[in-house]
């Protein structure tokens, strides 16, 4: 069984979206779990309508992503009576799958049962752009690698050269968890990491657990691009652009939670955090100077 828990926050209409998808499975031995953490846009009612046998779970709005997708978990482990054999999948709701993407999911973690399973993302709105296939990360340097790149973020030239890939760490977007993780590493860091780096935190303590971080070639999801991250082509001198990507708890470069990550999961801490500092601020007041040359020309 395949229990797939989706923490949800407004933006409605791409989780019936996602839901839909997952509703046309070739493979039928799974269960749904929405956490929905007090939307205001009727997504809860939304999907009581369309989809009747989804199980929900209400959070009260202070959840955020590692949160809520705690509170599926153990939803599943409360209420589900899951079994040793089972499976936790993690996705986004800013996803849409294939029929066929828990079919061939379930196939390759039925053979290999020291793997957590990742997924290759594409641009929905263009399949064959690839934007993610495993990262390579430095726990020394910081230096973190998007193996996108090696293929020139093209998914028919990955599928040509790579069968599986070794990931360094995982995101939750399509992240397949064997139970007995939990039962070894516990539940996602919500404390830490309330929104970003939970799920990175979590498959890199699996992965010095034991387990291996592989990603399948032929799993792939598609996901909207432009409703994820953060858009720093615009990045300009301004006090409000860099308190909303440096110090907001919605931002992936937020510094409290990039020095809690190196607290904890690096060997030279406050050393890797200033390393870590320098690589993700330079790249972006490099940018805002030639923005502002741009505008003033």
């Amino acid at each position: 069984m395949i229990f797939i828990v989706i923490a949800v926050f407004n933006r409605k209409q791409l989780t019936l979206n996602c839901l839909s998808s997952l509703q046309k499975q070739t493979f039928g031995d799974f269960k749904t779990i929405v956490v929905d953490d007090n939307s205001s846009d009727g997504t809860a009612d939304a999907i009581r309508k369309h989809f009747p046998d989804i199980h929900i779970v209400m959070g009260d709005g202070n959840l955020w992503w590692a949160g809520g997708t705690n509170a599926g978990i153990e939803y599943v482990m409360n209420k589900l009576n899951p079994s040793k054999d089972d499976f936790i999948l993690t996705l986004n709701n800013d996803l849409e799958v294939g029929e066929d993407y828990l079919e061939i999911m379930h196939g390759h973690a039925s053979s290999n049962t020291n793997w957590m399973l990742g997924s290759v993302s594409v641009d929905i709105d263009d399949t064959r752009l690839l934007s993610f296939c495993g990262v390579s990360w430095n726990e020394i340097t910081g230096r973190y690698h998007s193996k996108a790149k090696d293929y020139n973020y093209s998914y028919p030239e990955l599928l040509r050269k790579s069968q599986f890939i070794r990931s360094d760490v995982l995101p939750g977007r399509g992240t397949l968890i064997p139970m007995a993780v939990f039962d070894k590493i516990g539940l996602f860091d919500s404390k830490r990491f309330p929104q970003y780096a939970a799920d990175e935190d979590f498959s890199l303590h699996a992965r010095r657990s034991g387990w291996q971080l592989v990603i399948p070639t032929d799993l792939y999801l598609k996901s909207h691009i432009t409703a994820t991250g953060v858009d720093v082509g615009k990045a300009r001198f301004s006090l409000k652009f860099y308190k909303q990507l440096f110090f907001s708890i919605k931002s992936p470069l937020d510094l409290k939670t990039r020095y809690r990550w190196a607290m904890k999961n690096t060997p030279l801490k406050f050393l890797y955090f200033l390393l870590d500092c320098a690589r993700i601020t330079s790249p972006i007041v490099l940018r805002s100077f030639r923005n502002l040359f741009k505008a003033n020309t």
